[in-house]
């Protein structure tokens, strides 16, 4: 055909944004034109399910029960007849849906047949027998497509469970909505015509490349060509119409897109070269707008639907973290978590993560951190066979500096997360580095460039993979995690479909980033690996990676944070306790469930929505508080039991058989110990001695100094050298002295000095500024300040920067005198914070018993508050005199981080405020202050103010966050010689980890086994935790895990930051010792030594965690 000469009728250039606006109306199922477009033939057929029939479970004691199938008689239940328009609920109840379905014998020739579930809500369907089946999210997830064995015309009985609650639970903007109402809208079978289905998708696609492929491109003005000739040929009166599109379609999509065929093809066949590593998952909250409870169906539901996809995609691959989950799997609905396994070994369904649950970690201690992975390394070794190396994090608020050191330890070396993109400051500069703990290790760090992990696999979502990709000179490839999450649900069908298309799309065209599916996680990282030497030439992060976002969190919901600050003190006590009785007696058994119970309960109750306070007010006042309640409680009657074992009951009771539990591994001298009438027998046994004074009316105060040996003895009061005084001046002012450390406090209590003795040393700066006095107030340390704290988002998780330039000084303090004894001098201090809400805190400091003895030189603070405040922020803080120091110094786990006290750059302004553990420190080379704590975790330095975070009164998600009368915690000011050292270190321990515990013990059975296992030299060496062996023959309850012998397991870790060396030395009386391992965190051996003489040598690098087995006869 020859060009014609003559132009007879003139073309018109498309005008783009109109033909690009009209785009939408071909899919659109809204509107004026629906019939007239492609959703006209998008159902065959419909019929709706008659005969339903609805039964509501009752509630137990109160609260909503969520029964299993097998727990429910189903022939003797309350059956109601409902149908379209029912309302179930109100929020969080639990209905059972029965019906029948009989397909008619005509259907079954057609391709797909559906089952078309809309309650407003999440559901599940289940089969006769009880068996899952598939999902339903009231949204996103309304079709189920009948498998081949429900394809029959024969009746058939299906059950379907609603709960009453959204994917988001039932709203959380101070507390969820009590009453919510749930409308039955669809509830058919029915015959979708997947032709026209698949031309939606075909369009979808295209169309998004006509919209957002860049102008210029060649492709982006054909995708929008392509899509406005398939508008063009589409017929709604011919069905066949729909053909026609679909093969316009293929111009640019290919022919491939309707199987996994389409990632067989590359658009070059050499290279062959992938942009994007797509990955199913659906990320479940394990707590958040939902309780634990809910969450159990969650996972059922969730999972269930992702094995289904899996048949249909033979591509797909998912992922699924935390244990916990799997582990409720396995109890709940044993035979999906078969399936699950099933789809494991065909690689499409796959455990990562290697943690109980997708925890916090900035506020667990070290040893949560590695209990994490114990317990969820070894399930899921014991269930899969093989331990992940992968750290599988992409929702939490921080990254602690120990990461990589405690991955390393627990056998990963790679990591994943990607919360860092929530940065409200600076953008976090790398998306694959590596990233550098203070000790030095590494871990292989990814973070998927599309700023999500709960992508909707949409073209832009492939496009982000790699245009948001921050290092695309190192190796250009990213991670596309896709899938409904935070509340669950995962990928869907409808997301497979377009990531085929958009690799069809790349085949053609080569403009969009070439998307992969069939590929692992693992086959990420080893390609990163290989296209990078090793890792090698990668950029690198050092020391925390500090998340510019949620630092409310640090602080919120303060009553959980004690909890578990309580709950791994009663833990390693009770280790070190049963683990020694147990080993050195043969007639106690060691109660090894029990003690794995209390650790998955701790463990789960840091998942980063409910250690961090940011979840709905249920989840703590129904679950999380009353475990906790519960896991102290079975701690201590553990922990008893033990004791009992060890006492002596024959003997006559006498204050010189009096044996106390120090559970920490070093000398401490002169520990105050508050004895109650309560406690009868040891009351009466003190009271009237040279070793007691009356306290008040109801309790005596006494001191016990332990030894390194753990052998107690009992202070007499007239014995101190340097004893405690009170003493109240003329002017209205306070003085509480020593003799080494003496503070003057105003009437309003605020320390206005605070003057060392011993080192000459003025520690409180008087200084008047804007942030020490306000207008005209006075200067001093213990004040108390109130912030406004009216974040911009999310105000559970938020406090911002603004909020430090609005605040007010507590005034009007009133002030009692309450002990003046050489062992504890003391006053109270009373503050109104407002017309709801006050303070009083206890200001004291104890007798010495010689200028050396430094370790409980401080000055204490013992708060009690009620408080009802909105939007408020409580804080105390310390002006200093220490003008010089460039970084303050924060305790992490098994180490320290170090944080600017400047605000030189925008990175330091971004930490404003930050986590601690049991101590923050601001030090000179040769004078510094710390601030202990015994439950708090938010606080800030800057120039010489120290600030701890007391506080806060959110009102969203939970109205009632930290609303109390009884807020109780205690820190303190301790002043030092030199920079930060082993002293404050240890100090930290003392302050928390308080003796508490006796025993008459004439024949000294608990100071022996104490001093059993001693780490002498290198004062920054820490034995931290004493514990009982993960595979030994009383303790391993893994079914495919060897058990083998007996064994103590010794933690220890240098805790300031250089290389040390010390000495581990055994009592080989009470350790009949067979050798000793170095081991990784996994408790897996190496080689081991020990000498005749029961010593270990020791090297440690700064900041390392080490792990020795001691192997037994």
């Amino acid at each position: 055909m020859s060009y014609d000469r003559t132009n007879h009728q003139p073309n018109f250039k498309p005008v783009d944004h109109l033909f690009d606006d009209r785009l939408r109306q071909f899919t659109n199922t809204g509107g004026e034109f629906v019939d007239l477009n492609l959703p006209k033939f998008y159902t065959l057929e419909s019929r709706e399910i008659p005969n339903l029939q609805s039964y509501r479970v009752p509630d137990v004691d109160g609260k909503t029960a969520r029964p299993l199938f097998k727990d429910i008689d189903f022939d003797n239940v309350n059956w109601e007849h409902i149908g379209i328009g029912y309302q179930f609920g109100p929020s969080w109840k639990s209905f059972w849906v029965k019906f029948e379905v009989e397909i008619p014998e005509d259907w079954l020739k057609h391709e797909i047949i559906e089952l078309e579930w809309d309650s407003s809500s999440e559901a599940m369907i289940l089969n006769e027998k009880g068996f899952p089946l598939q999902a339903f999210t009231g949204g996103e997830r309304n079709l189920f497509r009948f498998p081949d064995e429900y394809r029959t015309s024969q009746k058939q009985t299906f059950f379907i469970e609603v709960a009453c609650n959204g994917m988001f639970g039932n709203g959380a903007g101070g507390h969820p909505d009590p009453n919510r109402h749930f409308r039955l809208n669809r509830a058919h079978i029915q015959i979708p015509n997947m032709e026209a289905r698949r031309l939606f998708w075909d369009f979808w696609i295209l169309g998004d490349a006509a919209r957002e492929f860049p102008g210029g491109n060649w492709q982006k003005y054909q995708a929008a060509d392509i899509c406005t000739k398939i508008m063009d040929v589409f017929d709604p009166e011919d069905v066949s119409s729909i053909a026609k599109g679909r093969k316009l379609a293929e111009t640019l999509l290919g022919s491939k897109v309707n199987s996994e065929s389409v990632y067989d093809q590359y658009a070059n066949t050499e290279l062959k070269r992938i942009d994007v590593f797509g990955i199913g998952n659906c990320h479940i909250d394990t707590a958040w707008e939902w309780p634990f409870a809910e969450t159990k169906r969650k996972i059922v539901r969730s999972w269930t639907t992702q094995l289904k996809l899996a048949d249909e995609y033979p591509e797909y691959v998912f992922v699924a973290s935390q244990m916990q989950q799997f582990k409720w799997l396995k109890t709940y609905h044993p035979e999906t978590f078969q399936k699950v396994k099933e789809k494991y070994a065909t690689n499409q369904f796959l455990p990562i993560g290697g943690s109980w649950v997708e925890n916090d970690t900035n506020l667990p201690n070290g040893e949560s951190l590695i209990r994490q992975f114990l317990l969820g390394q070894r399930f899921q070794h014991n269930e899969f066979g093989f331990y992940s190396n992968i750290f599988w994090l992409p929702d939490t608020f921080g990254y602690s500096s120990q990461v990589p050191q405690i991955c390393q330890l627990v056998g990963i070396s790679r990591f994943l997360t990607q919360k860092l993109s929530w940065n409200n400051i600076n953008s976090f500069p790398m998306s694959t580095f590596n990233w550098k703990g203070i000790d030095g290790t590494q871990v292989l760090t990814h973070m998927p460039p599309a700023n999500t992990y709960t992508a909707g696999a949409n073209f832009g979502d492939v496009v982000r993979s790699q245009h948001q990709h921050k290092n695309l000179r190192d190796v250009p490839v990213g991670l596309l995690l896709f899938g409904h999450g935070d509340g669950g649900g995962g990928p869907t069908e409808e997301m497979l479909e377009k990531l085929r298309r958009c690799r069809g799309l790349a085949n053609t065209s080569g403009l969009i980033p070439t998307v992969h599916l069939g590929k692992t996680v693992d086959d990420f990282y080893e390609h990163v690996l290989a296209k990078s030497n090793n890792g090698a030439d990668l950029p690198t992060w050092s020391s925390e990676m500090y998340l510019e976002y949620h630092r409310g969190t640090y602080t919120t919901q303060a009553k959980v944070k004690k909890f578990i600050r309580t709950g791994e003190i009663k833990l390693h006590d009770l280790e070190l306790l049963a683990g020694l009785v147990s080993v050195a007696s043969s007639k106690y058994k060691y109660p090894s469930k029990e003690i794995k119970d209390l650790w998955e309960d701790l463990c789960l109750c840091q998942f980063h929505d409910v250690i961090p306070g940011s979840c709905i007010g249920m989840v703590y006042y129904d679950e999380v508080y009353p475990m906790l309640t519960a896991l102290l409680e079975k701690a201590d009657k553990l922990i008893d039991e033990a004791i009992t074992f060890l006492t002596d009951s024959s003997y006559e009771k006498n204050v010189g058989d009096l044996a106390f539990f120090n559970t920490l591994p070093w000398k401490r001298s002169g520990e105050l110990i508050h004895i109650s009438n309560e406690n009868k027998e040891l009351y009466e046994l003190l009271q009237n001695t040279e070793f007691s004074v009356k306290h008040s009316s109801d309790k005596l105060l006494i001191s016990v100094s332990s030894d390194e040996d753990g052998l107690t003895k009992l202070n007499p009061v007239d014995s101190l050298a340097y004893p405690a005084s009170l003493l109240k001046t003329r002017s209205g002012k306070y003085i509480l002295s020593n003799g080494l450390l003496k503070a003057t406090i105003s009437a309003n209590g605020v320390i206005t000095s605070l003057y060392d003795v011993k080192n000459d040393r003025e520690v409180i700066d008087s200084t008047a500024t804007k942030q020490t006095a306000g207008e005209g107030g006075e200067v001093g340390g213990n004040q108390f300040i109130v912030f406004d704290d009216e974040p911009l988002n999310y105000s559970a998780w938020d406090t911002e920067l603004y909020s430090l330039n609005k605040f007010k000084f507590l005034k009007g303090g009133e002030i009692t005198i309450l002990s003046n004894t050489p062992l504890e001098s003391s006053i109270l201090v009373k503050h109104d914070i407002s017309a709801h809400s006050s303070i009083e805190t206890i200001i004291s400091i104890q007798g010495l018993d010689s200028a050396d003895d430094v370790s409980n030189n401080y000055i204490k603070f013992s708060s009690h508050v009620k408080w009802h405040e909105k939007y408020k922020f409580l804080k105390v803080q310390f002006p200093t005199t220490i003008n010089s120091a460039l970084n303050a110094n924060y305790e992490t786990q098994f180490g320290i981080t170090q944080r600017p006290t400047h605000w030189n750059t925008s990175w330091d302004v971004a930490r404003f405020e930050v986590a601690h553990h049991k101590f923050m420190d601001l030090s000179e080379y040769n004078y510094g202050v710390s601030i202990l704590n015994n439950c708090k975790y938010g606080g800030a330095i800057h120039g010489n103010l120290i600030r701890l975070s007391l506080l806060r009164s959110a009102k969203s998600p939970d109205d009632l966050a930290d609303m109390s009368d009884d807020h109780v915690f205690e820190y303190a000011i301790y002043p030092h010689k030199g920079a930060l050292g082993a002293d404050t270190v240890k100090l930290g321990w003392n302050f928390n980890y308080r003796i508490e515990k006796a025993l008459i013990d004439p024949k000294k059975q608990l100071a022996r086994l104490l001093g059993a296992v001693k780490l002498e030299g290198g004062d920054s060496l820490i034995l931290s935790h004493i514990k009982r062996g993960e595979n030994d023959e009383d303790v391993n309850d893994m079914e495919h895990i060897k058990s083998e012998g007996k064994s103590l397991v010794l933690r220890v870790y240098e805790s300031l930051g250089g290389a040390t060396s010390g000495v581990l030395k055994f009592d080989t009386s009470v350790l009949k010792i067979a050798k000793v391992f170095k081991t990784n965190a996994l408790e897996d051996e190496t080689d081991p030594a020990v000498n005749d003489k029961g010593e270990l040598p020791i090297k440690l690098r700064a900041f390392e965690i080490a792990t020795f087995k001691v192997v037994l006869n």
